[in-house]
């Protein structure tokens, strides 16, 4: 029998089981994975753009106008927004866990909802209390439930697709980190600041109507979609908190898991000073965050295709290397183009987290109760990014300096790596030839 007929055979099986059969034949052409799945990555990619306007970059450039109408100092303001961010990720635990058991384009229309009504609400609250639980609602229904349900379509791909796929649907966050800011200043500076967030409120409703319209002109229907839409029964809880918690898979990754998150935003919160300290100017910083972003795009795509060769597994013992390196850059140099440089490395570790760190839960506990998983490891990152701005501002008021703290940073991060090394790689020993 011809060896090409054996093969259409074999790939017309694989294609109908929809197995990752095929991917070991031959890795799957970048064309082919958009043109095969391309449903599933633009619906993440939309949902990861969209979860812009409950982010941290976004919300805060309303922080001046939000702090003059209420007249509450920076410290104030501070306070509201981090328990409105702390509620949130606390929250996200269970609210994230029911994306396992029900259908996912019901889970996001229900945050982009949700979304919608907090937009309103910030623009028109009276009152303290309002503001807290309009921001609140931003944080859960933004930044917790819309991104979960955008990474989440695609982290359910089979291996061999599963990280590029990730990698493109992940784009969205740089995306908007890079195209909004522009678009709000502006927005803000034409019809104000609650005008820009009623804006806001009716882009979103367009962006939902126009994807169920989408969704019921295109007759057929993505098998990835609804794969992903639901994994178990409406009864099926899944493993409990604290069993996860006592899983020591999942407690060797935390540390890897928090370390970009809270140092990132540890420096992000501190760009000012840091940018004092250093003596560069606002010009530069604002080109340095520019170049960020589009490091972080470009690795968001790279990342992915190594996940999907070498299995993220691995890559989780080198992808706090760019914000390792960048940390040791800012402790021992002072040179005038610096932050380019500093900003870059962390790009590098930018476009990998998302895609790395839902790879690796996917290969190490699977796929059927992801969605639980990810929430608890969410939350614990929300915890941790909300904590370090204020311990790192206090070791600034006591005197510690930037150099000093950059290197603790450093140490922290060649840390945690080094315990991602005991994790084992389920995809490494299935391709260990079988014995006997």
């Amino acid at each position: 029998m011809p060896v090409h007929f054996v093969l259409d055979i074999v790939k017309q099986d694989c294609k109908i089981a929809g197995s990752s059969s095929l991917s070991r034949l031959g890795p799957m052409k970048f064309h082919e994975l958009v043109r095969e799945h391309w449903r599933i990555i633009g619906f993440g990619f939309a949902l990861t753009f969209l979860s812009s306007f409950g982010q941290t970059f976004f919300i805060s450039l309303s922080g001046p106008d939000i702090r003059e109408t209420f007249g509450l100092t920076h410290g104030a303001f501070g306070s509201i927004y981090s328990a409105a961010t702390l509620s949130s990720g606390l929250l996200m635990i269970w609210a994230g866990s029911v994306i396992d058991r029900v259908d996912i384009r019901l889970y996001a229309t229900t945050a982009m909802l949700g979304l919608t009504v907090a937009a309103v609400g910030l623009s028109l609250a009276p009152n303290l209390i309002l503001l807290g639980l309009s921001l609140f609602a931003l944080r859960l229904f933004g930044q917790g439930m819309l991104s979960h349900a955008g990474v989440m379509s695609t982290a359910r791909l089979h291996e061999g697709v599963r990280g590029r796929a990730l990698g493109v649907a992940a784009l969205g966050f740089p995306a908007g980190e890079a195209t909004l800011p522009a678009i709000a200043i502006a927005l803000i500076a034409f019809f104000g600041w609650t005008g820009a967030w009623r804006i806001v409120a009716l882009v979103i409703v367009a962006a939902l109507c126009l994807g169920w319209l989408l969704g019921a002109l295109l007759k057929r229907r993505d098998a990835d979609l609804g794969g992903a839409a639901r994994k178990t029964p409406l009864n099926d809880a899944g493993p409990r908190w604290a069993d996860i918690l006592r899983d020591w898979r999942f407690l060797a990754l935390i540390p890897t898991m928090i370390g970009y998150p809270a140092i990132m935003t540890a420096y992000f919160f501190h760009q000012r000073f840091i940018a004092d300290v250093k003596g560069w100017s606002l010009e530069l910083l604002a080109s340095s965050i520019t170049l960020f972003a589009l490091v972080s795009v470009a690795v968001a795509m790279s990342a992915g295709s190594f996940v999907d060769r070498f299995g993220a597994v691995r890559l989780s013992h080198f992808y706090l290397a760019g914000m390792t390196a960048a940390s040791l850059t800012l402790a021992m140099f002072d040179a005038p183009y610096l932050p380019l440089v500093f900003f870059g490395l962390i790009g590098l570790t930018s476009g990998c987290t998302n895609v790395v760190i839902a790879a690796v839960l996917a290969e190490l506990f699977g796929t059927t109760h992801l969605g639980k998983i990810r929430a608890l490891a969410g939350a614990i990152m929300v915890v941790a990014s909300a904590a370090t701005p204020g311990a790192i501002g206090l070791l600034f008021d006591a005197g510690v300096s930037l150099e000093s703290i950059c290197l603790g940073f450093a140490a922290y991060m060649i840390a945690a790596a080094a315990v991602t090394f005991v994790l084992p790689d389920p995809r490494a020993a299935r391709l260990q030839p079988s014995e006997g």
